[in-house]
C-alpha cells in the first residue's frame, strides 16, 4: 500500500540544479550557460547552453554501452510517466539486493535509490565526491529478475566509476532497464509513487537531461 505521505503529497521535484556548481561527471564538460543577448544593449535576453547529455538529472538508455542499444526516440512519451517507489537505504553505500526486501515494485515499473547521497548533499557541490552510495551488480541482477523498467539513485553515476567494465550499467541497459542518474531525494519519503521523467525530444540521444517529478498514484 502508498505510504500516507506519499498517498497526501503532491508534486515533488526530485532533479538537481543545473548550473556551473553542479559538479559534471569527470570527463564530461561542465554546464555553462552563456547570455548572447542581454536586456541592457539589446532588449531582451537569450542564452546558450553547452552541456553534456549527462549533466545532472538524467536518463541513461541502452545505446550509451551497446550499439545497437535503443536511445530516446525509440519510447513512446508514455514510457517516462510510470509508478515508482522510493527505497530508504539508509547508511548503505555498497547497495545490496537485500534493499529491495519488501519493495513492492514489479514489471514495467521503477525503483528509485535515496540514499546518503541526498541526505549529504554528496552531488550538489562544488567538487565530484571521491566516494558514493552505488549500486553493485547484485541489486542490478535483482532489479532484472522483478522486470523493471527503469532504476534510478541519487547519484551522477549508478556505480563507482573505478570499473572501467561498468558492470551494473552493462546489466541494467543489457536488460533495457533504463538508468535514471542525478536524483535529489532528501525530502522525498519512501513510498510509491507516480514518476515523471520526460526527456527533450532528440531521438538520437544516448543519454538525456530530464526534470524528474514525483506524484501521487492516481
Amino acid at each position: 500500500m502508498p505510504s500516507p505521505t506519499a498517498r497526501r503529497a503532491g508534486w515533488r521535484d526530485a532533479s538537481l540544479p543545473l548550473s556551473a556548481a553542479l559538479p559534471p561527471i569527470p570527463g564530461d564538460p561542465p554546464f555553462a550557460r552563456r547570455l548572447f543577448l542581454r536586456h541592457e544593449t539589446d532588449g531582451c535576453e537569450a542564452a546558450a547552453w553547452s552541456l553534456s547529455a549527462h549533466a545532472g538529472t538524467h536518463i541513461d538508455f541502452p545505446a550509451h554501452f551497446f550499439p545497437h542499444g535503443k536511445r530516446a526516440g525509440d519510447y513512446p512519451l508514455d514510457a517516462f510517466f510510470l509508478p515508482a517507489a522510493v527505497v530508504d537505504c539508509g547508511q548503505a553505500r555498497e547497495l545490496g539486493p537485500e534493499l529491495l526486501d519488501g519493495c513492492e515494485a514489479g514489471p514495467g515499473e521503477a525503483v528509485l535509490l535515496r540514499t546518503v547521497n541526498s541526505t549529504e548533499r554528496l552531488f550538489c557541490g562544488p567538487a565530484f565526491p571521491e566516494a558514493f552510495a552505488a549500486a553493485t551488480p547484485a541489486l542490478a541482477r535483482a532489479c532484472v529478475r522483478r522486470g523493471l523498467a527503469l532504476v534510478g539513485i541519487d547519484a551522477l553515476s549508478i556505480e563507482p566509476l573505478a570499473d572501467p567494465a561498468f558492470p551494473v550499467h552493462h546489466i541494467l541497459l543489457g536488460a533495457a532497464i533504463r538508468i535514471l542518474e542525478g536524483l535529489f531525494l532528501a525530502d522525498i519519503a519512501p513510498g510509491r509513487y507516480r514518476l515523471a521523467c520526460p526527456p527533450p525530444h532528440v531521438p538520437e540521444a544516448e543519454a538525456a537531461p530530464v526534470r524528474a517529478a514525483l506524484g501521487p498514484l492516481p
